[in-house]
C-alpha cells in the first residue's frame, strides 16, 4: 500500500452504532453522537493464500471470525474465505471451534447448504475456510426491507432449508444456531429464492457423524441467538434435532409476521419467554395479514415448548410444510375470507407477554368436516365466520363440496356426482306423478273413445242385418 493511501485509510474512522464511515478530524458521529472508531489497515486484504486465493475485499466480520472476498487465481473462480480473527490464534477453545465447523461443514454435500472447498492455515497462523461466494441476500434482510415475507415464497423458502436441515441431521450435524441472517437466497439456474443454509460455526457433531467430536461446552453452557433459541437450549439441556426444529419454527413465525415470537427487554427476559411463554397468534400480532389457519397450526407446532410435542424430524416438518403449500393452492379456486377489520379490536403496542391461547395449537386431532350445503357460498366481505374444517394439520376454511372436501375424503357419498338434494328429488317426484297421472288420462279417453266407435259399428251393422228384402 502506497504512502498516501496508508494516510487516508488512517483519517477514516467509522461509528459502530449506525455504520456509517467519516474522513478528516471528527471524534463523534454527526448522526448519533457516537464515539467514532478509526479503520485500522487490514494487513490480509491483497495478500494471496496458499499460492492460489488471492484476498480481495472484507465482506463481513463477527465475533470470532471475519470473511473475505476471493479469487481462486488459477480456475479465475471467485471464493469467500472464513478467517480466524488474528487475536485469537493462541486461544485453543476457538481454534478447535474453527476446525469443528470445518469437520462438520465437510460431512454435507447438498444443494441448499453451503459448500466448503478448503481448510487450511494462514502463514500467521489463522485457521481459515474456503467457501461458496454466494450473490445474494439473507432472509433478514427481505424481512427488514419487505416486513413479512408472502405465504407461498415463505413456503418455498422453509420447506428448501428444511431439506438442507434434514441433510444435515442425518450426517449427524446440529446447527444449533439457526437465523434468518444464516439463511441465504441466491439465484441459481434460472430459478430465484434458492436456499443456502450458512455459517456451522457452533454446529454440535453427533455419534453417526462419523466424525471425532470436540467436547467444547460444559454442562449448562448456553450458544446460540436467543430469538430462536429453543427452551431446552436456553436451559443449557442435552439438544436434539428437535431443538433446530424449534428455531426454524422461530425464523418461519418471524417471516410470516415481520416480528421474532417472543422477544423481551433484555437477552435473560427473551430466553425465559422461550421456556414459559406462548407467542401471540398471528391474528393477535398482525390484523392486517391473512394467513392460512393450516399454516398457523404447522408453526405453532414447531414452536411447543416440549421436544416430544414438535415433530420428530425435519422431514415431518417439511412435509407438513408441503401440505399446507398444496391446500393454499386448492383454496385458489375458492379463496378463504378475509378478516373484517371493523369488528377487531387494535393491539396493544406492547408485546403480548402472556396470551390466552390453546397450547395445543399444533396437535393432531381426528379430522371432523363440519356440514355445509352445496348451494352455501362464502362471502369475503362478510363479517360471519365461513364455515371450517378440520385436519390433522388444523382449521382450514372450507371450500367448495367437490373441491377441498373430495382432497380429505375421496370416498364421501358427497363426492358423488349422482347425488341429488332432497328437496330437488321431492320435486322430480311430484312432477313425474302428475306425468303419470296425465298419460293414464289421455290412455283411458283413448280407450274410451275407441269403445264408443266399436259400439257405433256393431249397432249399424246389427241394423243392416234385419232390414227385410
Amino acid at each position: 500500500m502506497n504512502p498516501e493511501a496508508q494516510k487516508s485509510l488512517e483519517k477514516r474512522k467509522k461509528c459502530p452504532a449506525c455504520s456509517r464511515e467519516f474522513t478528516g478530524t471528527l471524534v463523534v458521529c454527526k448522526h448519533d453522537g457516537t464515539l467514532l472508531i478509526p479503520i485500522k489497515e487490514d494487513l490480509m486484504i491483497g495478500t494471496t493464500l496458499a499460492d492460489k486465493y488471492r484476498i480481495e475485499s472484507e465482506i463481513g466480520r463477527g465475533g470470532m471470525s471475519v470473511v473475505y472476498k476471493g479469487r481462486h487465481e488459477l480456475m479465475d473462480r471467485m471464493v469467500a474465505i472464513k478467517m480466524l480473527q488474528a487475536q485469537l490464534v493462541n486461544d485453543q477453545t476457538s481454534i478447535k471451534r474453527f476446525k469443528q465447523e470445518a469437520k462438520a461443514a465437510s460431512c454435507l454435500t447438498h444443494t441448499n447448504v453451503i459448500t466448503v472447498y478448503d481448510c487450511d492455515v494462514s502463514p500467521g497462523g489463522q485457521p481459515y475456510l474456503v467457501m461458496d461466494y454466494l450473490v445474494g441476500e439473507s432472509l433478514a434482510d427481505i424481512i427488514k426491507r419487505e416486513n413479512h415475507v408472502e405465504e407461498m415464497r415463505a413456503l418455498n423458502i422453509f420447506i428448501q432449508a428444511c431439506d438442507a436441515l434434514e441433510h444435515a441431521h442425518l450426517k449427524g450435524v446440529l446447527h444449533r444456531d439457526l437465523k434468518s441472517s444464516n439463511i441465504m437466497l441466491v439465484d441459481f439456474e434460472g430459478k430465484t429464492d434458492v436456499v443456502k443454509v450458512v455459517d456451522f460455526g457452533i454446529a454440535k457433531l453427533m455419534p453417526n457423524s462419523g466424525k471425532q467430536s470436540q467436547n467444547l461446552t460444559q454442562t449448562g453452557e448456553i450458544f446460540g441467538s436467543p430469538i430462536y433459541m429453543s427452551p431446552e437450549q436456553c436451559l443449557g439441556s442435552h439438544l436434539d434435532a428437535r431443538s433446530d426444529i424449534y428455531s426454524m419454527g422461530a425464523m418461519l413465525y418471524e417471516s410470516l409476521m415481520g416480528m421474532p415470537p417472543l422477544m423481551g427487554d433484555t437477552i435473560i427476559d427473551t430466553m425465559q419467554m422461550h421456556v414459559s411463554t406462548v407467542p401471540a397468534s398471528f391474528a393477535d400480532m398482525r390484523h392486517d395479514l391473512n394467513i392460512h389457519p393450516q399454516f398457523e397450526a404447522v408453526v405453532f407446532k414447531a414452536l411447543e415448548k416440549k421436544p416430544e410435542d414438535r415433530y420428530a424430524s425435519m422431514e415431518q416438518f417439511r412435509d407438513a410444510l408441503a401440505h399446507v403449500a398444496r391446500t393454499i393452492e386448492m383454496d385458489k379456486f375458492e379463496p378463504r375470507p378475509v378478516r373484517d377489520m371493523s369488528t377487531m379490536q387494535p393491539r396493544s403496542t406492547k408485546q403480548n407477554m402472556t396470551p390466552q391461547r390453546n397450547t395445543n395449537a399444533g396437535a393432531l386431532p381426528k379430522p371432523q368436516i363440519s356440514s355445509i350445503s352445496a348451494s352455501q357460498k362464502i362471502d369475503n366481505g362478510a363479517s360471519k365466520a365461513a364455515p371450517v374444517m378440520n385436519t390433522p394439520m388444523g382449521s382450514i376454511s372450507r371450500v367448495s363440496q367437490t373441491g377441498m372436501k373430495a382432497a380429505y375424503s375421496p370416498n364421501s357419498k358427497a363426492n358423488d356426482p349422482s347425488r341429488i338434494n332432497k328437496s330437488k328429488l321431492g320435486d322430480l317426484k311430484n312432477a313425474e306423478n302428475k306425468a303419470s297421472k296425465s298419460k293414464l288420462l289421455i290412455g283411458a279417453g283413448i280407450m274410451i273413445a275407441l269403445a264408443l266407435i266399436l259400439a257405433i259399428g256393431l249397432a249399424i251393422w246389427i241394423a243392416n242385418r234385419h232390414v227385410p228384402t
